[in-house]
C-alpha cells in the first residue's frame, strides 16, 4: 500500500528540518568585556542526536494488520472490477441479441433501444465512480488505521528516550540516501506491531 510512504514523508520532513535547525542554530560562546571568552554549563554539555530508521518495504511485507487490510482493500477493489464487467457484459449481451433481430426492427424500435442503451451505459458509468469513491474512502481509513497503530508502537517502543528521531526509507524513494544498518529497528518494530495486533485479536 504505497500510500502509507506519502503519510510517513510528511513526518519525515517535519524531523529533517529539525534536525536542521538543530544543526545549524548551535549557541555561540558569551563574551566578555574584557574579551575573554565563556561557556555556559549547559553548553559545555555535548548534544548528541540518537537517530534510527525503519524500512517500509519490510513492515508492508511482514506486518501481519498491513496485510490483513491490504488484502482486505485487494478483494474489495476485485469485488467492484466484477460487478462493473459484469453490467458492462450483460449491456452488451443485449444489444447483441436485440441486433439478432435484424430487418425486423423497425425504427421507432432502433431509437428506442439506443436511447436505452445509452442510459443504462452512463448509469453504469455513474455507479462505477460511485464504487470508486468509496474504494478510495476505504482505502483511506485502512491507511489511516495502520498509520495510527505504527505511531502509537513506536511511541511505546520509544517510552526510554532511546531515540530523538526514527525515520522511515523505502526501496525506490529513500528518505535516507545513507544508511547504516546498525541503526535499522524495523526487525524489532515489526516484532512488536504483530504481538500487539495478535493481542489486540484476543480482546
Amino acid at each position: 500500500m504505497k500510500s502509507i510512504q506519502s503519510i510517513l514523508l510528511w513526518i519525515v520532513a517535519a524531523a529533517v528540518a529539525v534536525l536542521y535547525v538543530l544543526h545549524f542554530s548551535g549557541k555561540k560562546p558569551k563574551e566578555t568585556t574584557g574579551g575573554v571568552v565563556k561557556k555556559d554549563s549547559a553548553d559545555a554539555k555535548e548534544q548528541h542526536i540518537r537517530v534510527a530508521y525503519i524500512d517500509l518495504d519490510t513492515i508492508q511485507k511482514y506486518y501481519e494488520f498491513f496485510k490483513l487490510k491490504n488484502d482486505d482493500i485487494e478483494r474489495e477493489k476485485s469485488r467492484y472490477d466484477n460487478q462493473i464487467q459484469s453490467e458492462l457484459n450483460k449491456l452488451e449481451r443485449d444489444r447483441i441479441e436485440f441486433l439478432k433481430k435484424g430487418q425486423a426492427i423497425t425504427q421507432v424500435e432502433a431509437e428506442k433501444f439506443q436511447q436505452e442503451y445509452q442510459t443504462r451505459y452512463q448509469q453504469i458509468g455513474q455507479r462505477q465512480q460511485t464504487l470508486q469513491g468509496q474504494h478510495l474512502e476505504n482505502q483511506a481509513k485502512a491507511i489511516d488505521d495502520i498509520q495510527k497503530r505504527i505511531n502509537e508502537y513506536l511511541k511505546e517502543y520509544n517510552q526510554t528516550g532511546k531515540y530523538h528521531f526514527i525515520f522511515s526509507t523505502q526501496e525506490g524513494n529513500p528518505t535516507l540516501y545513507y544508511k547504516d544498518t546498525a541503526f535499522n529497528i524495523t526487525n524489532e518494530v515489526v516484532k512488536g506491531l504483530n504481538e500487539k495486533y495478535k493481542q489486540s485479536k484476543k480482546q
